[in-house]
């Protein structure tokens, strides 16, 4: 069409108009007719613009009255820009009434279209027809008004779409006419409203958009929120009134639309609340109520930016009503709840005097370990934020000064509250030196000394961590001190507190460059002696979250013999866990070169040794190495996997066997792995299937245990394209005894029963028995909950595949409608409900 001579274009729509009538032809020609119309209205535009008129009335006659729903996506499509490009002339009305004729769009799928169209897709295209051209608002708000008036509940969804989108096309002096109008249309929905929440909702924001786009022009958005707060005053002025909830949210709505609506409602709403605050007739529950009010309107005036232009008078009202509270009301009370979130997002306007009484609440609560419900960290690090010097002098100095000699609920909160202001740097060095000061103080209790590591822990896990790292290195010498501190005549630390000082170590470490940790372990891993037990909490610090371009090869081999020694020897549970994770994080990471093979290989030859002793640790020590190996694609992994599948056959351990995949599958949130190759959890899924697949019959519970936890991280897709081999697996898991395998593979069931998997379709006669058994599975509630979730979702099931088992379903189940655990009994009437509908008639028909 690119290379028709010019004027052909007209010639040839001209006669196609004239003598083909596009409705008369099959869909198919229709397809076709209207493609040729979109192709030469994009490639001639301005050679049939010189039609004029008589283009706009053929393209209407040619799209009036379609009903194909792939056409009239193709004409969805289409008309938009058409209408950007073309004038309509005096037909405006015309072609408005074309599409206005579809809306609310009224269509049911094919289900058995393999390319389904949906109602909601012709919706939304409509919706860009309809707004196409700014010619269409008048057109378009009595259109959606008319329908908006409907009792059709999808009737009203579409035309609050419809508006929403009004909004964002037409401009405020497009809307205005039609304004007061649309306001009466909305309130009908919101107040009272006919109880749907979607069309609530849709209505609210439908509000809100007129609001934001009345922004333009000062009268008419003055008007507009005039005449909404006459509609909700009646509601808002009395808190008892069944509209006040609705009223309130509608006035939030416009609040948030932009600084403007802000500042009108929040002078007019603010002084309602409060006057009905003082009204000795208001219950708890309704000033509760009123606070809230007042706390979401300054929220919203904070977020949109106008909290220093509010009248002064209203803000130290609302204020004095805040700190009223604070000083009369218990901890544990609602109010004294919101009057520190209140305070708290806005700190900037609150007056000297009352600031004062603020950091008294907070110290107070903080020094009797008051409700935990109120989140005074946040408070004291907001007003930190915007008065440093005020709160260092009242609040800091004073928590500081403090002696703490025991770890109790109060020394917890204060501790948390104080690592909450690290971030501000006017404050770091104090609150820092303070929790040194504790740790290193050798008369203090190493349970406090504990609760400061922690504390410095939780500050570095923060996005300034990395700032506060670099001030613990350089600036104090955290990990100088650590050493000293530890290898000190005749001191003695408890493994809590080495713990804690190591896991302190390791988030410093995370922060630092790869630089600085370099320096760190060139420093302090040469002379580690690992059989003292402060060297390997000192030597984890250090080694935890170590950078994989940093260099170890002088300490590879020393570190993996000392490791591997400890952790079979070890006698406390916590030093081999450290252990294990250290030389999961060292294979891991290690050059795959000829020196670090030799060792890995030496290693692997003395385990293969010990495992002939039946030594259970050699089996979770093997684990830890394959998982590190196994996480980097290392082609070693693969045999220790199957030395590990080998073992769940032994008599003595099978079991540690089994728990062995479990450290092979499950994430260790504490455990840094530098090197993570993608797809290493469908390798191990590969790995366990190959070694064991061919074994389905003779498998015992420690081979279903260890086939579980593979599955369980083992995502579905992969479960689904090997299903054949899965689906017998998980049937029999479910005859198993073990709590954990039990659940683990009524949850991968679950998962296929609801996507109706053929697999189990093809197998429900020997899944809903042993589903209907564990329905009465007494050590284990979560079991039985699964089991009832499974038969509940059975049922979507073809009805002919499901009655010949309905009888025995519904009397099994009359047993778990009397189980002592009340979610079992609501899982159980859900699921016997769905099983006694089956085979009946819908109600429809």
């Amino acid at each position: 069409m690119n290379h028709i001579p010019k004027g052909a274009a007209c010639k040839l729509l001209s006669s196609l108009f004239l003598s083909i009538p596009c409705q008369s032809q099959a869909k198919g020609d229709r397809s076709k007719y209207m493609k040729i119309i979109q192709k030469f209205s994009e490639t001639h535009e301005e050679e049939l613009k010189s039609m004029g008129p008589d283009f706009v009335y053929g393209v209407i006659g040619a799209i009036d009255g379609e009903r194909d729903p792939r056409n009239l996506v193709l004409l969805f499509n289409f008309i938009p820009t058409f209408l950007t490009r073309y004038s309509l002339f005096h037909m405006v009305e015309e072609m408005f009434e074309v599409f206005a004729c579809y809306f609310p769009i009224d269509f049911h799928p094919n289900q058995n279209d393999p390319e389904p169209i949906t109602r909601d897709m012709l919706a939304v295209k409509l919706e860009d027809c309809l707004c196409g051209t700014k010619e269409f608002a008048e057109h378009c708000l009595v259109l959606l008004l008319e329908k908006l008036d409907s009792t059709l509940t999808v009737a009203k969804l579409d035309s609050l779409r419809l508006l929403i989108k009004c909004c964002h096309v037409f401009t405020i002096a497009e809307i205005q006419p039609q304004l007061d109008d649309v306001w009466k249309a909305l309130r009908l929905e919101m107040l009272p409203g006919s109880g749907n929440k979607e069309v609530f909702d849709l209505a609210l924001e439908a509000t809100k958009k007129i609001a934001f786009a009345a922004q333009t022009d000062s009268k008419t958005e003055e008007n507009f929120l005039t005449n909404v707060f006459i509609s909700l005053l009646g509601g808002i002025s009395d808190v008892a009134s069944k509209l006040f909830n609705n009223s309130i949210k509608i006035a939030l709505a416009c609040a948030s639309a932009s600084s403007g609506a802000a500042l009108f409602v929040t002078n007019k709403l603010v002084s309602l609340i409060l006057s009905q605050l003082q009204m000795d007739t208001v219950g708890a529950l309704q000033k509760v109520a009123l606070v809230e009010v007042l706390q979401q309107t300054l929220n919203v005036c904070k977020e949109m930016g106008v909290l220093q232009q509010l009248d002064k008078e209203i803000v130290g009202a609302a204020q004095k009503q805040f700190i009223q509270i604070l000083v009369q009301e218990d901890d544990a009370s609602e109010l004294k709840k919101l009057a520190v979130a209140s305070v708290t997002n806005i700190p900037q306007v609150i007056a000297d005097e009352n600031r004062f009484v603020v950091y008294t609440n907070i110290v107070h609560i903080l020094l009797s370990a008051g409700n935990e419900q109120l989140n005074i960290e946040d408070c004291l690090y907001q007003f930190a934020v915007h008065y440093s010097v005020e709160v260092m002098n009242v609040i800091v100095d004073k928590l500081v000064a403090k002696n703490y000699d025991s770890a109790s609920r109060s020394t917890l909160r204060i501790f948390n509250a104080l690592a909450c202001l690290l971030p501000l740097e006017p404050m770091r060095e104090k609150i820092v030196q303070f929790f040194l000061n504790l740790v290193f103080d050798k008369h203090m209790q190493q349970e406090v000394g504990i609760l400061a590591l922690q504390s410095l822990e939780v500050a570095l896990q923060k996005p300034s961590g990395s700032v506060l790292a670099e001030e613990l290195r350089t600036k104090y010498n955290l990990i100088d001190k650590f050493n000293e501190q530890v290898h000190e005549q005749g001191s003695s630390y408890t493994s809590d507190y080495l713990y804690a000082m190591s896991t302190l170590m390791k988030a410093m470490m995370k922060q630092l460059t790869a630089e600085a940790q370099k320096e760190i372990t060139t420093k302090h891993l040469t002379g580690m002696d690992l059989t003292r037990l402060t060297d390997l909490y000192l030597t984890s610090g250090v080694l935890g979250y170590l950078d994989e371009t940093i260099s170890l090869e002088d300490h590879f081999e020393n570190l993996v013999q000392d490791l591997t020694k400890l952790s079979l020897n070890a006698e406390d549970e916590n030093v081999k866990t450290l252990c294990d994770h250290l030389l999961c994080s060292l294979f891991n990471r290690m050059p795959d070169d000829d020196h670090h093979r030799g060792v890995l290989m030496k290693l692997l030859a003395f385990l293969r040794k010990e495992l002939k002793g039946h030594n259970k640790r050699v089996v979770g020590l093997l684990s830890w190495i394959g998982k590190g190996l196994l996480a980097r694609g290392h082609p070693l992994a693969g045999e220790i996997v199957d030395d590990i599948a080998e073992l769940l056959d032994h008599p003595s351990l099978g079991h540690a066997a089994a728990l062995a995949f479990e450290v092979l599958s499950v994430e260790f949130p504490s455990l840094h792995l530098p090197l993570i190759k993608n797809l290493f959890k469908q390798k191990l899924f590969v790995f366990v299937m190959k070694k064991l697949e061919q074994k389905v019959e003779q498998y015992g519970e420690t081979h279903l245990k260890a086939l579980v936890f593979v599955y369980k991280i083992a995502p579905h897709l992969v479960l689904k394209m090997n299903i054949e081999k899965v689906g017998p697996i998980l049937l029999k898991c479910l005859s198993a005894t073990d709590d954990h395998v039990l659940e683990a593979a009524l949850k991968i069931v679950l998962h296929f029963v609801n996507e109706e998997d053929n697999f189990f379709r093809d197998h429900l006669q020997t899944l809903l028995p042993q589903l209907l058994k564990l329905a009465a599975f007494e050590s284990s509630m979560k079991v039985r909950i699964l089991a009832l979730e499974c038969l509940l979702q059975a049922t979507k099931y073809p009805p002919f595949l499901l009655l010949p088992s309905k009888q025995d379903v519904l009397t099994a189940l009359q047993t778990a409608l009397d189980d002592h655990k009340r979610l079992v009994r609501s899982a159980a009437v859900t699921a016997r409900l769905q099983w006694f509908l089956i085979g009946t008639s819908k109600p429809d028909e």
